[in-house]
């Protein structure tokens, strides 16, 4: 049986990397190609997916992968439990040892010091194999830009500002961005009548923003941005989204917002790790 093995792990980021994969959901599904791990889960709608990416030679002192450059697949249906694990063996000369069977899946990891070993085993290979993103799909996911419309930074004050603004209203769960030219503008509307959602729904499908203007809003704010990149030069744009699924995004410095025909993609950056988490939603209508 092969094995990928971490020594003297800096356990926080490792355990900060698990954490970033469960608070979408505690079933993650990871993959290992060289010293490449990358995470992805989605909640129950699949309306959302998260993926967290790092380089385990920065989580450790020294890593080694047996497979080297072959697909390696790691799967749990309980991501607390190694979290509890990593919470009880101490951060001082830690090692964590993946064993991986002859189809590429792992069988179980194993988290030592010189004091205590622990093992948590992983779920089997036809578990969570929902989970996998084929290459071709995780591409368009991830890293196609041909339906890119436009981008922009956003810093960590900013972006918790949002979500300060999305717990005004604790009854809806529906928000919008409007981009005018230059400016992005962040709204909520608080209306439940019908009508109104059936007009603004009508206004999404047509594209006719003037008339999006003349709707009461809870609040309307015009977004602090920097790097803007208005990829396909379309001077208005407006969508509706689901505030809550922001939730699942991490506290990190720095974040890049992608607009694209069918999705928003959210890049956060964890310099200090080099952890780059991906969060990708789909638009919703306003219901």
């Amino acid at each position: 049986m092969c094995k990928i093995v971490l020594e003297n792990v800096a356990v926080k980021r490792f355990a900060n990397v698990i954490k970033r994969s469960a608070s979408l959901d505690n079933l993650i599904f990871i993959t290992v190609k060289g010293s490449e791990f990358e995470s992805t889960a989605y909640n129950a709608q699949k309306s959302a997916l998260k993926a967290v990416s790092v380089d385990c030679e920065k989580l450790c002192d020294r890593f080694v992968n047996e497979l080297s450059e072959e697909n390696v697949k790691i799967q749990f249906s309980n991501a607390n439990k190694l979290l509890s694990v990593l919470s009880l063996v101490g951060t001082e000369g830690v090692k964590i040892t993946f064993e991986i069977a002859s189809n590429n899946y792992a069988k179980k990891v194993t988290v030592e010091n010189n004091e205590i070993n622990l093992t948590v085993s992983c779920a089997d290979s036809n578990v969570l194999s929902f989970l996998e993103i084929p290459e071709k799909v995780r591409y368009n996911i991830f890293e196609d830009t041909s339906n890119l419309l436009y981008k922009f930074d956003i810093n960590d004050a900013e972006f918790k500002y949002m979500n300060q603004l999305f717990g005004l209203n604790k009854e809806s769960c529906r928000i919008f961005f409007n981009k005018f030219r230059n400016e992005i503008y962040l709204s909520e509307i608080e209306s439940t009548d019908e009508n109104v959602r059936l007009s603004v729904n009508e206004i999404i499908k047509d594209e006719n923003f003037e008339e999006f203007k003349n709707f009461e809003k809870l609040y309307c704010k015009t977004l602090n941005i920097s790097q803007f990149e208005d990829v396909a030069g379309v001077e208005n744009h407006l969508v509706c989204l689901n505030k809550q699924y922001f939730l699942w995004a991490d506290n990190d410095k720095r974040y890049t917002i992608e607009f694209h025909n069918n999705r928003i993609k959210i890049v956060s950056y964890d310099d200090e790790s080099d952890m780059k988490t991906f969060l990708v939603m789909t638009y919703f209508q306003f219901a």
